[in-house]
């Protein structure tokens, strides 16, 4: 393999039998030396002039390694833009060159290579490269490195929703945080935070509180609060999902202000949003709609119009709760203007939509909006919201008398719950 410029200088440097201290002597500190010879940092061209000739070297065996690595660090930091841009076919194509070469930081690049595979949805590249690297970790017994490339591993089997196969690999990342003394707080938190969510998926949610309330534990005191604000907003919907709504709310209050403090508008809003479902959970229908309002007007003016069609059906949903029935259903198609035949977001209007008119004893069109949301939940793979389109119309036929058919869909939805467990790993 061919050598860095750093490794270079440490190889000629001890061929000419002096320490770092001697070379550093007229020059810069020794720890500077260091640091080059670690390739952390990079010589000017006068300093190279300088050990060149303290080494007797002719300066030309280095220049071209400094070039190499000034070019190396330029294509490095084009493929962390383009991950930040989210290209990632790109990115991926910057980084499997920059894998290959001789570098200090080839880890970090291969870290890098196998998160953008992973958002690329390229998981087999993924997997293949985290672990090989895993084994070469194994040898070393870096345990700090072994946690993120078990992380990683997780996060890939998130990806494809093996939510075991994540929670194992997670489970494996945290023995090894146990033996580890060096990780930082905030690789510590979102190794918690990503175990949380691989236990609320596989519906642990009480288990997965826990774990977002150490990850929030172990981010505090850290820089991170835009990493904090998620992991609230990920709390409260647990809560959410244990009918914990005082607490949801709660929870989402500080969320809001993590975003606020940080200027992430984005993210502040759709809390705010959150925080109006909240709201209507607890019987405070005129606050939320006035919250909804208030996000519709923020959204557009980011020109987020899918998710002002998401607030407006909330609005909707308001309006069924209070009994208003034409309210629910003018806002409800206000969303539905806004949305693509094929957007997922229909399937939750259109089951507002189904169970309204279920209310209303139209079961003609109750049908019609309930086999419309469960064919979009179905194509989304939600198998959890088909399975509750499919109650409504197994309820909607035996209220019509027509058996056969509450038969017909009873056996779909179980069908359905089973392709839902199986892909959550839970039934084979």
């Amino acid at each position: 393999m061919n050598k860095t410029l750093g490794q270079k200088i440490r190889e000629w440097r001890m061929r000419k039998g002096i320490t770092q201290t001697e070379l550093a002597e007229g020059l810069v500190t020794p720890s500077m030396i260091s640091q080059i010879e670690s390739d952390k940092a990079n010589p000017s061209f006068k300093l190279l002039e300088g050990i060149s000739r303290k080494l007797d070297v002719p300066i030309d065996q280095f220049l071209m390694d400094m070039q190499d690595k000034l070019e190396h660090d330029t294509r490095h930091k084009l493929a962390k833009s383009l991950i930040s841009a989210k290209q990632y076919e790109k990115a991926i194509q910057v980084l499997e060159g920059l894998a290959d070469e001789p570098a200090v930081d080839r880890n970090e690049v291969r870290k890098e290579l196998a998160s953008a595979y992973i958002y690329a949805k390229q998981f087999d590249n993924a997997t293949r490269l985290l672990e090989s690297m895993l084994e070469e970790v194994a040898l070393d017994k870096d345990r700090s490195h072994a946690v993120e490339l078990l992380r990683w591993l997780g996060r890939a089997k998130m990806e494809q929703h093996d939510y075991v196969m994540a929670k194992h690999y997670f489970q494996q990342a945290m023995k090894e945080l146990a033996k580890s003394e060096s990780l930082d707080n905030s690789t510590k938190g979102s190794l918690y935070h990503n175990f949380a969510a691989t236990l609320a998926y596989l519906g642990e949610v009480q288990e997965a509180i826990e774990y977002y309330k150490k990850a929030i534990t172990a981010l505090q005191g850290t820089p991170n609060l835009l990493q904090m604000g998620r992991t609230y907003t990920a709390l409260a919907t647990a809560y959410y999902h244990m009918n914990e709504y005082a607490q949801a709310a709660d929870t989402t209050r500080t969320a809001i202000t993590m975003f606020r403090s940080v200027n992430n508008r984005y993210d502040e809003v759709v809390a705010k949003k959150n925080y109006g479902i909240l709201q209507y959970e607890l019987g405070q229908y005129d606050d939320a709609i006035a919250q909804f309002e208030e996000c519709a007007e923020e959204f557009k003016a980011m020109e987020e119009m899918d998710l002002v069609a998401n607030v407006y059906g909330e609005i909707g949903t308001v309006y069924f709760r209070r009994k208003n029935y034409q309210e629910a259903e003018k806002w409800c198609f206000r969303a539905l203007e806004l949305l693509g035949k094929e957007h997922r977001e229909r399937a939750f209007v259109y089951r507002t939509m189904g169970v309204m008119y279920q209310e209303l004893q139209n079961f003609e069109r109750a049908l019609e909006y309930m086999l419309s949301s469960v064919e979009l939940f179905e194509k989304y793979g939600l198998h959890v919201e088909a399975s509750k389109c499919y109650s409504h119309i197994v309820s909607i036929y035996e209220a019509r008398g027509e058996l056969d058919k509450a038969s017909e869909y009873m056996q779909k939805m179980t069908s359905t719950m089973r392709e839902g467990l199986r892909v959550r790993g839970l039934y084979l």
